[in-house]
């Protein structure tokens, strides 16, 4: 289902996305509102799920998290049962950061953090390739981050 946001939600949207902890009266006044009728706004984009949740970004390279891998695993079988178990057990996984599943020739893909080599490879022995439905799995490495960003492009929404 498209939404259609008038100007003013997507200017709150925006400034929520660049800084989610802006006041009511900061963000009413960046947008051109009083307070309340800001905040019965950004009420009305939470109740439709438009702003799921408010959440402070950490750097990991400041936490001694120096590593992002990019893992595409490939399960043995493609069984509900199967693909059920793994999404359950990689959840728990607190390296796992994101984990998609995917078209083509592997089935999963991963976005996993870890303070170095030595601490990925223990992640990879001790708990992914610990998973019975794992069969491969392919882990690509980041050199440089170029763009990160957890904004999701409103004009695209159009």
């Amino acid at each position: 289902m498209l939404i259609k946001l008038s100007d003013i939600d997507k200017k709150i949207l925006k400034a929520i996305q660049r800084d989610s902890s802006i006041t009511n009266n900061e963000l009413a006044d960046l947008v051109g509102l009083s307070a309340a009728p800001c905040w019965r706004r950004i009420k009305k984009l939470e109740d439709m799920g438009i702003i799921s949740k408010r959440v402070g970004l950490l750097d990991p390279k400041a936490l001694g998290l120096n590593i992002i891998a990019f893992a595409n695993v490939k399960l043995s079988h493609i069984q509900e049962d199967a693909l059920e178990k793994f999404e359950k057990e990689v959840i728990k996984f607190d390296e796992v950061t994101e984990c998609y599943t995917i078209s083509g020739s592997m089935d999963f893909l991963l976005r996993i953090v870890t303070e170095n080599m030595q601490s990925y490879e223990k992640f990879l022995r001790q708990k992914l390739l610990r998973l019975p439905m794992v069969s491969e799995v392919n882990t690509h490495f980041a050199v440089t981050q170029v763009k990160y960003t957890t904004a999701v492009p409103l004009e695209l929404s159009d």
